[in-house]
């Protein structure tokens, strides 16, 4: 999943609140990955867990309004065009999907959501998957959630204009990278379901031609959600998505504040992961991480009954760190997300360049300016340390602060002019200086671009006219299965909604792919990291920079905050204290 630029990307993480240890030095130089957090995601066997109601949050009361704080708007609320962190994260309160994480610690559970389990075998060789929805489901409105709606779902996710979120499903029933090349959904008389998904009363049954053990994992993402044909208004769905969820949109004003109020016809008997302790949640749109920051320290009004979606800023960090009372209320923590360069491989054709700038990536000075090993670690992986299987290895060693004299060598007294492109936010606006300098005085020449940071990856997904960019991504399980097919399968580019944003294509290395997504998924762990390797080191289409931590700040009043196992910041146990 990506990142949205600005906000908190929040991977799986363990909590730990309150965490008050000696401050160190912010020198950018610790290069040492947190190995030791990887996180499992187990598939539960036993039927009782997909049942609800959610376990109840110990001290837990009803009542109040809970406030997001968070600085620029969401890219889409549309869930089948959701693939930033942010907006699935607040999605969670008012869409289901087939299957979900439970919010605990560093072992999640994947249950039944929207289904009676994680999914039925049927042939016991992961090619014919079949989910039966429970009954007592419903909307907003009261009328019942059906299979059919489900199946909705996914076809609108083969629209072109609706390509934004995940193609896990899309890909793996059409047997196709480009997927939407013959259906395109279910609009301009196009059929109601996509090749090789069938519904049948309550069940829904997907029909693979290839083998797909990971389809679990997959259902639990957005594609998944279910939307009403009668309430399909296409692209204008981003305005006000129909809740399956424990909440609803009240009111949504672009740029000033979301509403979410409860849905009085969410059952939490057929809900095992979902609560709905506020009454009301506001997402407050417009405070910088500055902002957020010491207004949560100070702790005043409403509040103390908010939580912040940046990152304490690395100004910030001495003064948070030496406050008691701030730091009882931090979320801090190892995540999934890698932030890393993406080489427009389709402008920097030549790879002698792109490994020129592998060379000149003064990474230490990034995550100074960060707020050093409390926001950042150094990275050379694409791959998370939390992700099974992986296995640091450093295909450009160039030390804490990059090694001019081989990138200069590689150039060969040529000075390539560089656009780079950033989206337009506060910890951006910081950093975009220092990317500029670190390449000038490599030998590049580089021009500074900044976007709008609520489309930023949006217009990544679209040939960009950039040379290079920088961006997020946490995978969608903890697997490289749900990473480098995603960013590095040349033959899902496609006009727009592209998530490999380096436009890598190699025939090589998609042949790769396709043997590693056959094999077990212990099997393949290694194997996806000893392939990320391999195309690093002879294509380097990206460059890493860093593994991102979380430090994040809540009002005193707030309970039930943490960070899950799963990918992301939760929301789901939130409740304000009396």
């Amino acid at each position: 999943m990506r990142i949205g630029r600005g906000v908190a990307a929040l991977g799986a993480v363990v909590l730990a609140a309150g965490l008050t240890g000696a401050c160190s030095k912010n020198t950018g130089t610790d290069a040492k990955p947190d190995a030791s957090r990887t996180y499992h995601a187990t598939i539960s066997t036993d039927p009782k867990d997909s049942l609800g109601p959610a376990p109840a949050v110990p001290g837990a009361t009803s009542g109040g309004t809970v406030h997001i704080l968070q600085e620029k708007d969401y890219e889409h609320l549309d869930p089948q065009r959701t693939y930033v962190s942010n907006a699935g994260i607040i999605e969670q309160l008012f869409t289901r999907t087939l299957t979900a994480f439970t919010p605990s610690g560093r072992n999640a559970k994947l249950v039944g959501d929207l289904a009676t389990n994680p999914g039925t075998d049927v042939h016991g060789d992961c090619r014919v998957w079949r989910y039966t929805i429970k009954k007592g489901m419903r909307y907003e409105d009261g009328s019942a959630i059906t299979a059919a709606d489900v199946a909705h779902g996914i076809a609108r996710s083969f629209s072109p204009e609706l390509s934004e979120g995940p193609h896990y499903i899309q890909q793996w029933l059409t047997g196709k990278q480009v997927y939407n090349a013959d259906y395109r959904g279910p609009y301009d008389g196009g059929q109601a379901l996509p090749p090789n998904l069938t519904v049948s009363g309550d069940t829904l049954t997907f029909h693979f031609p290839q083998s797909h053990c990971d389809l679990p994992y997959a259902a639990a993402m957005a594609e998944t959600v279910p939307v009403p044909a009668s309430k399909d208004t296409g692209t204008k769905y981003d305005r006000h998505p129909f809740s399956s969820g424990p909440y609803k949109i009240e009111s949504y004003q672009r740029d000033s504040k979301l509403v979410l109020v409860r849905n009085r016809y969410w059952d939490a008997k057929t809900d095992p992961v979902r609560h709905d302790y506020p009454d009301t949640i506001e997402v407050d749109l417009g405070a910088s991480d500055v902002e957020q920051t010491n207004r949560l320290v100070a702790d005043n009004g409403t509040d103390r009954t908010a939580l912040s979606t940046a990152q304490v800023p690395q100004s910030l960090i001495p003064e948070v760190q030496k406050n008691p009372a701030a730091m009882k209320r931090s979320l801090t923590g190892s995540n999934g997300f890698t932030f890393y360069f993406a080489i427009n491989c389709e402008r920097i054709t030549d790879p002698t360049v792109r490994k020129a700038m592998s060379y000149a990536v003064d990474r230490g000075a990034i995550v100074q300016v960060l707020g050093g090993p409390r926001a950042a670690r150094p990275a050379t992986t694409l791959l998370s340390p939390t992700v099974a299987g992986w296995q640091n290895f450093d295909a450009f060693p160039a030390g804490a602060h990059g090694n001019l004299a081989k990138a200069k060598k590689l150039l060969n007294g040529r000075h390539p002019t560089l656009t780079y492109a950033y989206a337009n936010s506060a910890v951006n606006q910081r950093e975009a200086p220092l990317v500029q300098q670190m390449f000038q005085r490599a030998g590049f020449k580089v021009v500074l671009r900044a976007l709008d940071a609520t489309s930023y990856n949006t217009a990544l997904g679209k040939h960009p006219k950039y040379d290079f960019y920088q961006t997020g991504w946490g995978a969608d399980w903890p697997s490289g299965a749900a990473t480098i097919p995603v960013l590095f399968d040349g033959r899902s580019i496609r006009p727009n909604g592209n998530n490999d944003t380096a436009y890598f294509e190699q025939p090589s290395i998609d042949k790769h792919i396709d043997e590693l997504n056959q094999l077990p998924a212990a099997k393949a762990g290694p194997r996806w990291s000893a392939l990320e390797k391999q195309m690093i080191s002879s294509y380097a289409p990206v460059v890493p920079l860093y593994y991102q931590q979380s430090f994040l700040l809540h009002g005193s009043k707030i309970g039930g905050a943490l960070l899950s196992s799963t990918g992301a910041e939760s929301f789901l146990n939130l409740y304000v204290r009396r």
